[in-house]
């Protein structure tokens, strides 16, 4: 049993999937998707239509190589019984945590006028973060003996899924000066909100010490039935009945769940050789109002049930037993209540700064930063890349993304031009440095240095690639 809530642990804490487009589209203009990440990007053609584009991002606390342990000489992966977690316990006193981004381009749309530069798109977007409270780590390696005390209030799970209207536009004001916005409707389609200021276990020979003050807001199509004293019980919640009027009010895009978000950027050219930039994208909140449930749960008591074994409990013996007794006493013991007010979530914002020295018509140096602010917690990437555009058909980046937990990995992507149709492959994350492991007998290559990774790919159509012949879109008259 022990094997499989790892499992769970581990599926939480790498299989979400997130959506920031990839850092290696910053700095290549051939691509229309370059534009979402600082909206004062000019692409490099007179219109474009984008036919299918999505991007997903995952970024982790928790180094690959940290899944592993060598004791008295013996490598342990973490579902292993002899595995080490006191490395875990003293890095992640702050808990452990995955954040994540998922984006689907329905439809994007973007064309040059006489002064700027013009898009309109609509996407489908889903973001999820996990934290993991280190007392799960000591859970796991020392189980509850007599005298230990746990805190949970770390704990968070939050996640929203939501439709995005977007409208942008690019002015060029100066020679060197070029500013954008891109203004965004959020409708909200579901979300969960975690918020633990107090959760708390302390073990003792005879019994349990427990203090509980938590809340869970939903967004969700469920029901929550209350006792006439106002309390509920897990067994109360059930999933609401809806026709098929009301399933696709609760899907389709509409002013249910409303919410806005702004995008601000600016690009400054010392010389045709250097320039500089810098974004804020998704800066903005949605307010739920629909489907509305906030469950709370407050108080503290004392449980003396069953001794508590954790190895029998991991391994099913009483574990139905010492559930029951335990949740009974959880029950009885603690003040819930359920209200349906609207709360809010915020979409989670991006800073960009970067810097471009271009030696060559076709070749470019680009360094740029990316912080992500999540409810509770800062990430912060940097990612230096070699671009080279020849001209008209093809572009191509490579380089290094460096976070501050310390992973390098490797960065590469492609746009392939074929007639007016665009192809465009761009990833982050790809593991450059791998630890073989033996263990049981099984020789195991695995990344060693890896926590975050990233990919974006698409079609678009491109028209216009070429330029006037007095201002190319590629800042060259030749090619190789």
């Amino acid at each position: 049993m022990k094997r499989y809530v790892i499992y769970i642990l581990m599926f939480l804490l790498w299989n979400d999937v997130a959506a920031q487009p990839s850092l290696s589209l910053y700095y290549m203009e051939s691509v229309p998707q370059s534009s979402l990440l600082n909206p004062a990007h000019q692409p490099r053609c007179n219109m474009f239509i984008t036919v299918a584009s999505m991007s997903l991002h995952t970024e982790t606390n928790i180094k690959a190589s940290k899944l592993y342990s060598n004791t008295n000489d013996k490598w342990n992966f973490i579902t292993d019984k002899d595995f080490d977690y006191s490395d875990l316990r003293h890095r992640f006193r702050r808990g452990a945590r995955l954040n994540n981004q998922w984006s689907v381009e329905l439809g994007n749309v973007g064309w040059r006028d006489r002064n700027g530069y013009w898009s309109v798109g609509i996407s489908e977007r889903f973001e999820a973060s996990a934290a993991l409270p280190s007392a799960l780590f000591t859970l796991l390696d020392k189980g509850l003996p007599d005298g230990t005390r746990l805190k949970f209030n770390s704990l968070r799970i939050n996640a929203q899924a939501y439709h995005e209207f977007a409208v942008g536009y690019s002015l060029k004001l100066t020679e060197e000066l070029t500013v954008g916005a891109r203004a965004k409707y959020l409708s909200g389609i579901t979300a969960v909100r975690t918020d633990i200021p107090r959760f708390s276990v302390n073990t003792g020979r005879d019994q349990w010490d427990i203090d509980i003050d938590a809340s869970i807001s939903a967004s969700f199509p469920i029901e929550v039935k209350t006792d006439a004293d106002g309390s509920i019980s897990i067994d109360s919640i059930e999933m609401k009945e809806m026709d098929l009027r009301e399933a696709l009010t609760f899907a389709l895009p509409g002013i249910r769940n409303p919410g806005a978000a702004v995008d601000l950027g600016m690009e400054y050219s010392f010389n045709k050789n250097f320039k500089v930039s810098a974004a804020v994208t998704d800066l903005g909140l949605i307010f739920w109002t629909g489907e509305t449930n906030t469950v709370k749960a407050k108080g503290s008591f004392t449980y003396t049930g069953p001794d508590i074994d954790l190895d029998e409990f991991f391994d099913g013996t009483n574990m139905g037993e010492l559930l029951t007794d335990l949740g009974d006493s959880v029950k009885n013991s603690l003040t819930t209540s359920v209200t349906h007010r609207f709360f809010t979530t915020g979409v989670h914002p991006n800073i960009y700064v970067g810097g471009e020295y271009t030696p060559l018509h076709f070749l470019s140096l680009g360094l740029v930063s990316r912080t992500t602010f999540w409810k509770s917690s800062v990430s912060q990437n940097f990612n230096f890349s070699l671009n080279v555009v020849p001209y008209k058909f093809f572009s191509l980046t490579t380089g290094m993304n460096i976070d501050v937990k310390g992973c390098c990995t490797a960065n590469f992507g492609f746009s392939l031009n074929l007639g007016l149709l665009q192809y465009y492959l761009m990833t982050n994350g790809i593991p450059i440095a791998y630890r073989k492991y033996n263990i049981d007998g099984d020789k195991i290559f695995a990344p060693n240095n890896v926590c975050d990774f990233n990919i974006s790919t698409g079609l678009n159509l491109i028209f216009g690639a070429k330029g006037f012949k007095d201002k190319p879109m590629i800042n060259t008259y030749s090619e190789f």
